[in-house]
């Protein structure tokens, strides 16, 4: 297991490089599996890093940190690459560092979020269960009270690139997703749905069928639109 490291505030950022094309960012919070199943298609088509921010994955476990900072992360990690413009892409809670980064810099081209609800999570009701979770580490827990301190209403719709929201008709949470909709393609998002697909057929760690169509459909709207 080989990974790169760039260090912010004397922490490290893990990081896994693949491919070649137009630069691709996959965020990652989990050290398994080593590689997303679908890097190794996506590395076709893109120059695809797999970035395990500070607290999350092979990154660094400092005391403390500033868990909104993922956007200087990310762009470390790509200015050490001497990368300019990129687009991200998340799934579930890596989908919400994904909006983080993409909020904090102009060369972020695209922004994909998957299997979450970019406005409005967590809840009231879901950060207070985390609240409560003794088994919850420190890194997720911090993670979310920064991302509850933005309005994602405010930051998704005056984000310039391409975004594209996308979930599994057979997910949870698609009831909230349905709902907000409007909202999303009001704020210019492309919604897509997968008819059937569960929350795990969709994300990026699935290697069936349906995870690698998932993944390639969304890499070719990436694609179509120029955003990548």
């Amino acid at each position: 297991m080989s990974y790169q490291y760039v260090a912010v505030a004397g922490a490290r950022i893990a990081y896994r490089a693949s491919g070649s094309g137009p630069a691709l960012v996959l965020m990652k919070n989990n050290r398994r599996p080593l590689d997303y199943p679908v890097a190794s298609v996506l590395s076709q088509r893109f120059r695809v890093l797999q970035i395990h921010p500070v607290g999350f994955g092979a990154g660094d476990r400092p005391a403390e940190y500033d868990f909104g900072s993922i956007g200087r992360q990310v762009l470390a990690v790509l200015d050490h690459e001497r990368i300019d413009r990129f687009a991200v892409w998340g799934f579930s809670q890596p989908a919400c560092m994904s909006a983080i980064v993409a909020r904090s810099t102009d060369r972020a081209a695209a922004l994909v979020m998957g299997g979450v609800p970019p406005i409005g999570f967590p809840t009231d009701a879901t950060m207070r269960r985390m609240e409560r979770e003794p088994r919850l580490p420190k890194a997720a827990l911090e993670f979310w009270r920064s991302y509850r301190s933005y309005d994602w209403h405010h930051e998704l719709r005056f984000y310039a690139g391409t975004k594209v929201a996308y979930i599994g008709t057979a997910d949870p949470a698609i009831r909230r997703l349905r709902k907000l909709r409007p909202v999303l393609e009001g704020i210019g998002f492309r919604y897509l749905e997968f008819d059937g697909l569960s929350h795990t057929a969709c994300g990026l760690g699935d290697e069936s069928a349906d995870g690698l169509r998932v993944a390639q459909t969304v890499a070719d709207r990436l694609l179509g639109q120029g955003a990548a």
